[in-house]
């Protein structure tokens, strides 16, 4: 009889075991692109990515550390949604394709830290590739502050990427970098270290698996600073990192900040063949909407430039003229017009320079230095 007993206990014991799942799989609509979503020892939220079964990143981490709170260790999850379909529709004025449909199955888990507060982190799987950002629902009018962002990319060392050095910040021409200019490091190893010592930018590419995989950042709110990667030497994997503390404006706030409820930016990872990479709009798909207006008097199209070819001293009145002449010659609707011609055209002539162009059906594009005062900079109008 006891025997029986203990056996139901046992059964009863494993049937509660088993309807809390320790691991959470989430997919796209076509079955190719899966994540595998669990806590690890020290309660931290991982996860895994397979592309068509085959593993693509390695175990890798998530989490925010808050200045008030820890959202990195020590959690439990509370809840995990089941698929929740996502779609929208829009159009772009310029892009890969005009009109634009995203689809995305969406997931949600909540999980409370030692404390008994609530973050989310919110998971979308597309056809092309996986979104994820994290999510504070509580309501608080004080501010909060996130000293560091723990999500993680852990390829495998086999791993070749094609990387651009982030610089240093306030070196180079007049203090202006970063500038997002320096030369890309080519199939180099995932944990290869940047020379300059300030890891690497967005879009950052890489070959795993004999699958392709660009991360990136989108939907950066106000109250959320651009980031970039650094290879994590201890977690053997590239983790999302804040400025350098040069990085900032004069008397202004360098790492996230915000009253609650707040959304971070969506981290993106596209996912598949070198055409899927090329071809995909999740860079736009997962953006705010643009603020509604009119739009008709936005038209491209190529411009004459002097500067260009014949630098700073061509910025004249003469040689300016010879421009637009050009540009009507070409049928082109546009003449740039380059850094201080505020003073080496001056706004009589250039007013004299507006009405010949006109007369030519050519429009003027005039250049203003928006460095702002963290640099040194000398051109202008500023």
């Amino acid at each position: 009889m006891k025997k029986i007993v203990l056996l139901a206990l046992l059964a009863v014991s494993l049937t509660s075991f088993a309807g809390k799942p320790t691991t959470y799989y989430f997919v796209n609509s076509d079955k190719t692109i899966k994540m595998e979503f669990n806590l690890t020892s020290n309660k931290t939220p991982s996860y895994k990515v397979f592309f068509k079964d085959k593993l693509v990143i390695n175990t890798s981490n998530l989490g925010i550390i808050r200045e008030d709170a820890n959202f990195y260790t020590g959690l439990r999850i509370v809840n995990v949604s089941s698929s929740k379909p996502i779609k929208s529709t829009y159009s772009m004025l310029q892009g890969k394709r005009k009109q634009i449909s995203y689809a995305a199955n969406q997931y949600k888990v909540r999980l409370l830290n030692s404390t008994g507060e609530a973050m989310d982190i919110i998971f979308q799987l597309s056809h092309d590739g996986i979104a994820l950002r994290y999510h504070f629902p509580e309501t608080s009018t004080a501010i909060k502050k996130i000293v560091e962002e723990k999500t993680t990319y852990n390829f495998d060392a086999t791993t070749k990427a094609w990387l651009q050095p982030m610089s240093k910040a306030k070196t180079g021409w007049a203090e202006t970098n970063p500038s997002y200019e320096e030369h890309y490091a080519m199939g180099v190893p995932v944990n290869t270290k940047s020379t300059i010592g300030e890891g690497w930018v967005y879009p950052a590419l890489f070959h795993a698996n004999n699958t392709w995989l660009l991360v990136s950042e989108v939907g950066l709110p106000r109250n959320y600073c651009g980031s970039r990667l650094v290879y994590n030497d201890s977690l053997k994997a590239m983790q999302v990192t804040f400025p350098q503390k040069e990085e900032i404006f004069p008397n202004g706030a360098l790492n996230p900040e915000s009253t609650l409820p707040w959304f971070t930016p969506w981290r993106i990872i596209t996912i598949g063949s070198l055409k899927t990479i090329t071809e995909s709009t999740m860079g736009t798909d997962l953006a705010d909407p643009s603020i509604a207006m009119d739009t008709s008097f936005i038209k491209s199209g190529l411009s004459s430039w002097s500067w260009v070819l014949l630098k700073d001293e061509s910025v004249n009145y003469e040689t300016t003229v010879k421009f637009v002449d050009y540009a009507s010659k070409m049928n082109w609707p546009y003449c740039l017009i380059d850094a201080d011609w505020d003073t080496r055209i001056g706004y009589d002539k250039m007013k004299e320079l507006a009405a010949y162009a006109k007369g030519k059906n050519v429009k003027l594009l005039v250049w203003y230095n928006s460095s702002g005062s963290w640099n040194s900079t000398e051109y202008h109008p500023k």
